[in-house]
C-alpha cells in the first residue's frame, strides 16, 4: 500500500523517473523478487526525497556542531591556499566552514540514495536464503502430499497457506494467484514464478516440474528425486556451516578475549610504570570488545540457516 509520504515523493519526482524505465530495470527486478507491493517509481521518489530530507539534516547537524565547537583551524600551505586565494585568507573559517558543511551534506545525500537503491537487492538476497533453507521441506512435504493423490495445483494451495514454511509460502501465493485471479494454467503460473523468485534452487525445481509436466511424466516421481537431493545437499550444508562456526569461534577467542586479555594486562602495567596512555586501555574495553563482538553476532546471524 502507498503511504502519504509516497504519494508526496511521487508527485514531486515522479514524471522523472517514469522516463527512465530502462535505467532501473535492475532495481525493478529486485524490487519484484523482493515481493515490495511498490513500482520503482514510487520507490525512488520516495528515496531521492528522503536523501534531500536527511542531507538537509545533516547539513543543519555539521552547522550546530560547528557553532557549538567551532571550525577546525586548518594551516595555510601552498598546496591548501596557493597564492591566488591570499586575499581570501581573512574569510578562511567561514570558507573551511561552508566547506565541510558541503562535503558533508553531499556525502549523507549519497549514501542514503545509494542505500536506497541497494536495500531491494539486499533484502532479495535475503529472501533467496530463506527459501532455499526452506526448500527441502516443502518439496519434501510436496512429495508426501504427491504420494496420497493430491493434486499438483492443490499441492501449490497447501503450501501457499502453510505459513510453517516461511518465504516458500509467499513463493507460493504468488503462484496461486496467477492460477485463481489471473486464470493461468499451471504450467505458465510455474514460469512466472521460476522468473521472478530470487532463489536459484527453486528455479532449478520449478523448470525440472514443467519439463516433467510437459513431457507427461508423474510429479510424484520428480518430487521424491528431489526430496533425496535436498536433503543431501542440506546435510552437506549444515555440516560445512558447523566446520565455519567453529573455525570462527577459534577466531573470535583468539582476536576478541585473549588479545584484548593480553593488551588490557599490558597496558595496565606499563600504565603503573608511567609509559602509556589510559586512553588505549579505555578504547580497548568500551570500542574494540564490544564492537568487535556486535560484528561477530551479525555475521553469525547472516550465515545461520533458518533451518
Amino acid at each position: 500500500m502507498v503511504n502519504i509520504y509516497e504519494v508526496f515523493a511521487y508527485n514531486l519526482f515522479g514524471k522523472y523517473y517514469e522516463k527512465r524505465r530502462l535505467d532501473f530495470f535492475g532495481l525493478r527486478h529486485s524490487i519484484l523478487k523482493n515481493r515490495m507491493d511498490v513500482s520503482y517509481d514510487v520507490f525512488m521518489s520516495s528515496a531521492l526525497l528522503s536523501s534531500i530530507l536527511s542531507a538537509f539534516g545533516a547539513l543543519g547537524f555539521i552547522s550546530l556542531i560547528l557553532l557549538v565547537f567551532g571550525v577546525p583551524d586548518v594551516k595555510a600551505t601552498r598546496i591548501m591556499f596557493p597564492g591566488w586565494v591570499e586575499p581570501l585568507i581573512q574569510y578562511k573559517p567561514i570558507i573551511v566552514g561552508v566547506i565541510l558543511g558541503l562535503m558533508f551534506t553531499i556525502l549523507v545525500f549519497v549514501v542514503v540514495y545509494k542505500l536506497f537503491q541497494a536495500y531491494p537487492s539486499i533484502m532479495a538476497g535475503d529472501r533467496k536464503r530463506r527459501i532455499d533453507s526452506m526448500l527441502p521441506y516443502a518439496v519434501n512435504y510436496m512429495s508426501a502430499m504427491s504420494g496420497a493423490g493430491v493434486l499438483p495445483v492443490d499441492l501449490f494451495r497447501s503450501l501457499a497457506i502453510n505459513d510453517i514454511y516461511g518465504e516458500m509460502s509467499v513463493e507460493c501465493r504468488y503462484l496461486v494467484r496467477d492460477l485463481e485471479i489471473l486464470g493461468q494454467d499451471l504450467v505458465s503460473a510455474m514460469k512466472n514464478l521460476a522468473v521472478t523468485t530470487p532463489s536459484t534452487s527453486l528455479q532449478d525445481f520449478l523448470q525440472g516440474a514443467i519439463t516433467v509436466v510437459t513431457s507427461g511424466g508423474q510429479l510424484e516421481s520428480y518430487f521424491k528425486i528431489k526430496t533425496d537431493q535436498y536433503i543431501m545437499e542440506n546435510r552437506q550444508t549444515q555440516k560445512e556451516f558447523l566446520e565455519t562456526l567453529g573455525l570462527m569461534g577459534e577466531t573470535y577467542v583468539t582476536a576478541f578475549v585473549a588479545g584484548p586479555l593480553f593488551l588490557v594486562v599490558v597496558i595496565s602495567i606499563m600504565s603503573i610504570m608511567g609509559n602509556a596512555q589510559m586512553a588505549f586501555l579505555y578504547i580497548i574495553i568500551y570500542a574494540l570488545i564490544p564492537i568487535g563482538s556486535i560484528m561477530y553476532v551479525v555475521v553469525i546471524s547472516m550465515l545461520t540457516p533458518e533451518a
